[in-house]
């Protein structure tokens, strides 16, 4: 059922759905990914039929200034399913896109940065439990030298000196069963 507190607040950007016999939800962004940073799909939902690139779904999970458990989960098996690639096919993590997002909006670039870090620290602590973590902390590294080597422009090289005296993401509006 809808959530229609919810909904009617974010009607024109996100849907929230509820099912009240297993508590849980169902959330339909409309063009954009609008959480901690904002991501426009609108060009990106015609790369593919039924869901939005492999890319896009990583960037929905790195994108996540406090980074949850199931969500670090969810970006290791991205990894350990797809290979890194500098094109826009359906099961190739992009690695240009991600740079090119990464090169404009400083925000955007520390938190995956961020996340990307806070993955490698658990695969070293958690070394036994993940299965081929070295083939996983290269595709780690590879995605973070690519970021960290495309050349920035100069509103991301301000917004850099500021740093974080001034938020950098934005606070997300959770739905009433994820309080």
């Amino acid at each position: 059922m809808p959530n229609k507190k919810f909904n009617l607040l974010y009607s024109d950007t996100r849907l929230q759905f509820l099912s009240s016999r297993d508590q849980k939800n169902v959330d339909v962004f409309l063009d954009k990914f609008i959480m901690e940073h904002a991501l426009d799909l609108r060009q990106r939902l015609r790369l593919d039929d039924l869901t939005i690139p492999i890319t896009d779904l990583l960037l929905t999970k790195l994108q996540n200034e406090k980074l949850e458990e199931k969500d670090a989960k969810d970006i290791v098996a991205i990894l350990e399913d797809h290979e890194l690639g500098r094109s826009d096919d359906r099961e190739i993590i992009n690695l240009d896109y991600l740079a090119g997002l990464c090169s404009q909006d400083w925000g955007l670039y520390k938190t995956i940065m961020e996340s990307i870090e806070k993955i490698r620290k658990n695969i070293r602590k958690d070394v036994s439990r993940v299965s081929g973590s070295d083939a996983l902390t290269q595709k780690l590294e590879t995605i973070r030298t690519s970021l960290t080597t495309r050349k920035k422009g100069l509103r991301w090289k301000a917004r850099k000196l500021i740093g974080e005296r001034v938020k950098w993401y934005e606070e997300v509006e959770m739905g009433e069963d994820e309080a």
